[in-house]
């Protein structure tokens, strides 16, 4: 029964979700989005304060908490350990080719120039 209770839920908070896509492509260069635009920060804020209050009044979750902390700190550990691993492999799997000696030098000197000097203005040629 709850699991009915929880689906239903989860259909309204992504409906309610493409619901605010809608309106803000709606609302895009509109004061009110800008508006908007600057409560997100304070309204996600004030959320993870509930959050926070809620967890802490939970007896349960709070004498739970050191072994969840502990399975974090692990589950943490062991996804940077295997981003490493996969870095590792796609490094060694998918090497680039050196560059040719004199290219690094031409595109330096060629992004230099452009910084020092500004494209002329040219005219076309019909006019």
């Amino acid at each position: 029964m709850l699991f009915l209770v929880l689906e239903g839920f989860v259909f309204t908070a992504i409906g309610l979700m493409f619901l605010g896509i809608a309106a803000g492509f709606l609302l895009r260069g509109k004061p009110l989005a800008a508006l908007l635009t600057r409560c997100v920060t304070p309204a996600i804020v004030l959320l993870l304060f509930a959050l926070g209050i809620s967890v802490g009044g939970n007896r349960a979750l709070m004498t739970a908490l050191p072994e969840l902390g502990g399975a974090a700190i692990v589950l943490t550990l062991a996804g940077v350990a295997g981003s490493l691993v996969c870095v590792l492999c796609i490094r060694r799997f998918f090497r680039q080719p050196p560059e040719p000696a004199g290219f690094a030098l031409r595109r330096t000197a060629a992004s230099s120039d452009d910084k020092a000097s500004p494209a002329p203005n040219r005219k076309d040629a019909r006019s």
